[in-house]
């Protein structure tokens, strides 16, 4: 699927055509926006609380037991680890998010390390149900418990994979493909919009990207100087990249429901791919109004961190593109049960990358597995400073001619320096 044949459940309503302006008044769909004859939110809700009830991890090829005899954080030079240890004495090891472990890692220690000491892993499914309610842990809920649980997840399933020689792709699913095509992200919001095209643009010849992502609006606010700046870019882009090359906007939440529906109608102008976070993240109803009103597919997901929040939006089309943070949601296993859900309506999974943290390793190891989803995932660079390369060939996961390889080693399928591994110590808590 790609943007000139986007698969949508049901038809988008539409709106009277906006004035030129951006702060025209436009008027706000009522209701829930579904035709007469096709589901309702709740007979949706009912089928996608079953998909999501799958299992992904396949215990059957986990013969000896894993039995967890510790959970570390372990850092250096501003990075974040988490290592997993059994009582054979295999190791697991997975990078974090650094900016966001560094802040909220106690809770590895404190909290879930406590709960996962002594269990077996292979009944790790069971294990991340019980967390959420042991000792109230659900009061965590939010980015901080779940970027923890990402890391423990991942280390986890890396120590799984090692003891079972299989990539960790393998343990969670069947391989649908072996090269990850890339839409380039660019985060930035401060330079004019030439300064965006041209640096596009040397994104795009050093990657080979088809495909590419760039940031509208001020992040969570508008202000003159941004919308002067997307009326201009949104346009500029389309002429500057020519018409082959998939565009996506992302506006981390800018606009108001008019604002989000007049960008949205320029953008189905210029044949763009999908409009990211057009309102808060929580502003479900506002969501659902944007979609109701624009053909363009709406995409959200990156700041939820409830798979029942991810649930409303599917059940009543508040998005067409479903984008679970591997990290930022609780790792793989969550994110397949949204790409679960969004699978039981036909709309695709694309999972978002927070940045750095081995990001685009993870994402290569979720998007190889996946049936439903798009021709391009998300690519910020090789951002991180870790010296590693990936097993059995002896190089780093970058892109190449728009693609990165999946992973084929065992665990997560890299091999860290030994004398980089030797500086890791145990982060003080």
């Amino acid at each position: 699927m790609n943007r000139r044949h986007f698969i949508l459940s049901t038809a988008a309503l539409g709106l009277s055509d906006l004035a030129a302006e951006y702060n025209h008044s436009v008027p706000v769909p009522s209701g829930n926006g579904i035709a007469g004859g096709i589901e309702g939110p709740t007979l949706l809700s009912t089928r996608l609380r079953k998909a999501r009830r799958q299992r992904f991890l396949r215990t059957t090829a986990i013969k000896d037991p894993v039995v967890l005899e510790s959970l570390r954080v372990l850092t250096r030079d501003g990075q974040f680890f988490i290592e997993a240890r059994d009582k054979e004495g295999a190791v697991g090891l997975a990078m974090g998010n650094s900016s966001r472990l560094g802040q909220s890692y106690p809770i590895t220690s404190k909290r879930i390390a406590k709960f996962y000491v002594g269990k077996d892993m292979r009944d790790y499914e069971d294990h991340l149900e019980a967390l959420y309610v042991h000792d109230s842990t659900y009061k965590w809920q939010g980015l901080p418990l779940w970027v923890n649980v990402a890391g423990c997840e991942l280390a986890i399933l890396d120590l799984i994979g090692k003891k079972t020689g299989l990539p960790v792709n393998e343990l969670l699913g069947d391989r649908q493909r072996d090269t990850i095509g890339l839409y380039y992200a660019n985060g930035d919001r401060t330079h004019s919009a030439e300064w965006v095209v041209e640096q596009l643009q040397q994104n795009i010849a050093e990657s080979g990207a088809k495909a590419v992502k760039f940031k509208v609006g001020a992040r969570m606010a508008m202000t003159e100087e941004s919308h002067a700046r997307d009326r201009q870019l949104i346009p500029l882009l389309r002429t500057a990249l020519g018409p082959d090359m998939v565009i996506y906007a992302d506006a981390n939440g800018s606009y108001d429901v008019p604002s989000a529906v007049y960008y949205g109608r320029m953008m189905e102008q210029h044949d763009y791919g999908f409009f990211e976070e057009p309102v808060p993240f929580d502003y479900y109803e506002e969501t659902k109004a944007v979609a109701d009103a624009v053909d363009i597919p709406i995409a959200g997901g990156e700041q939820e961190s409830s798979l029942r929040a991810f649930e409303w939006l599917l059940a009543n089309r508040a998005v067409q593109v479903v984008q679970p943070d591997l990290i930022y949601f609780g790792g793989m296993i969550r994110s397949l049960r949204v790409a679960a859900m969004a699978r039981e309506l036909g709309l695709p999974c694309v999972p978002h990358i927070s940045g750095p943290g081995m990001g685009s390793l993870y994402m290569a190891h979720f998007a190889s597995i996946l049936h439903n989803t798009t021709e391009f995932h998300e690519y910020k660079g090789d951002p991180d400073p870790v010296p590693y390369v990936l097993s059995g060939m002896g190089k780093r996961l970058k892109a190449e001619d728009g693609a990165l390889p999946v992973p084929n080693g065992p665990g997560l399928g890299i091999e860290i320096d030994p004398d980089y591994l030797a500086g890791l110590r145990p982060a003080p808590v």
